[in-house]
């Protein structure tokens, strides 16, 4: 089945991928564009043009001027692995934590970039983890002042010990000397 596509900007216009045109007497000829490049995606907007043409220029210079004047960065990935939690009762004693999504910052370009810091709140330690599962979040601040908040989550599953492993693993740590034991008199 060939299926004729009416967004033009598709075929014409480097990095256009969707979405919806449309008429109405009412509205005009309007659409909707996404496009992405260099792990950028915009979308532009335009309602109550007279005629399809004029709706793809104004949409077309919408997303030069988005382009040409924008750029994201990439801050973590969801693979960026920005510490290391102990896991209460779990085979492993200890898991990386990663963002659960990526976190980009959009730019204009030339502007000087954000100095951000991290504060790491972790509300689920205590095994069986699986891996994408929710256990706390990633505050991003710049400035003193949260700017964003992200879902951070664990590198791989973490199942439960069983009680012989978790004897085996406190005789290790007191050998090791990891663990203080205090007697009481």
């Amino acid at each position: 089945m060939f299926y004729k596509h009416t967004n033009k900007l598709v075929r014409f216009y480097n990095g256009v991928d969707g979405l919806k045109t449309g008429y109405t007497d009412e509205a005009g000829y309007c659409l909707t564009a996404t496009a992405l490049r260099n792990d950028m995606r915009l979308i532009a907007v335009v309602f109550g043009e007279p005629d399809s043409k004029v709706r793809n220029g104004e949409i077309s210079k919408m997303l030069d001027y988005g382009f040409n004047v924008y750029e994201t960065e990439k801050l973590l990935s969801n693979n960026s692995v920005i510490g290391e939690i102990e896991v209460i009762k779990g085979k492993d004693k200890y898991v990386e934590i990663v963002p659960k999504y990526d976190v980009d910052f959009l730019y204009k370009k030339g502007e000087e970039k954000k100095n951000i810091v991290y504060d790491i709140k972790i509300n689920k330690y205590q095994a069986p983890l699986i891996k994408g599962e929710v256990i706390g979040n990633l505050d991003l601040i710049e400035n003193n002042k949260v700017i964003r908040s992200v879902e951070i989550s664990i590198k791989k599953d973490v199942k439960k010990a069983n009680i012989l492993e978790l004897y085996l693993r406190y005789l290790l740590d007191i050998i090791k000397g990891d663990i203080n034991i205090k007697v009481f008199k």
